[in-house]
């Protein structure tokens, strides 16, 4: 009985703290048709504080294959440092793979063509949130991109009105399906730009030493300890989560 009682306590404990944690934070889920009619999914994150109505962003754009389910502790441990956080499947990832047809379309069945479609689906996305929120996410912004994500934000940055302070990268990529990134790189004026890649990550690490020469403001490297790439960076290193909230301090704080 006492064993019972002991037990029930804990669940009681471990399910109010669930509940806390949830009532922390504002979650808002978007589906956004782009031109093209394919439905982008995304989601947006921010700390509940009332009355506030500006939030430093964070935007986050997985790697190929994957979505935005891979993201570790990073959303959270940006969440807690007081950041709104926007997740975006990418087009063919997660839940955004209906067509305007409302076929399911994965990514393993996109052409180059469809790809270079993605900096433009973000720019969709990004203006939805940013037009149906009284909110303010976008004074005062940034990107983490994983190998395509990376291609993809720099070139949205090159592109979009409201320019974020700073990008990460993890594992970047010089030509990303068709995305082309070094001329873009070479565009952005005053932002700066963190790129990361992993021990055996010899793309990656060739590819931001590659676009690190095209570069107008400043560009630092790093060489995680994972041997992998990627958002799988996060996973098998916990240390790169912590670098990279230091560095949006730098920035958006």
């Amino acid at each position: 009985m006492k064993k019972l009682i002991i037990y029930s306590l804990t669940l009681f404990l471990l399910l109010l703290n669930t509940v806390s944690a949830a009532e922390k934070f504002v979650t808002s889920d978007y589906k956004v048709q782009t031109e093209d009619g394919f439905s982008i999914c995304a989601t947006l994150k921010y700390p509940k504080v009332k009355n506030k109505k500006e939030f430093s962003t964070v935007v986050l754009l997985h790697s190929l294959g994957y979505n935005s389910d891979w993201w570790e502790d990073l959303p959270q441990s940006l969440l807690n440092e007081g950041y709104a956080v926007v997740t975006i499947d990418l087009r063919g990832h997660g839940k955004s793979i209906y067509n305007s047809k409302l076929n399911r379309t994965s990514w393993k069945a996109l052409t180059n063509k469809a790809f270079k479609k993605y900096p433009d689906d973000v720019i969709t996305v990004l203006n939805y949130i940013k037009t149906e929120n009284r909110r303010h996410f976008f004074d005062n912004w940034g990107f983490v991109g994983s190998d395509i994500g990376a291609a993809t934000s720099v070139l949205v940055a090159n592109k979009i009105e409201y320019k974020p302070k700073t990008i990460v990268m993890l594992s970047p990529v010089v030509n990303a399906k068709g995305l082309y990134t070094p001329v873009a790189v070479a565009e952005l004026n005053n932002i700066d730009i963190l790129s990361i890649s992993g021990t055996t990550d010899y793309e990656g690490e060739n590819s931001q030493e590659y676009l690190k020469k095209f570069a107008q403001s400043t560009f630092m490297t790093y060489i995680s300890e994972s041997k992998s790439n990627g958002t799988l960076i996060l996973k098998n290193d916990k240390s790169v989560t912590p670098l990279i909230v230091k560095w949006f301090e730098s920035y958006l704080k």
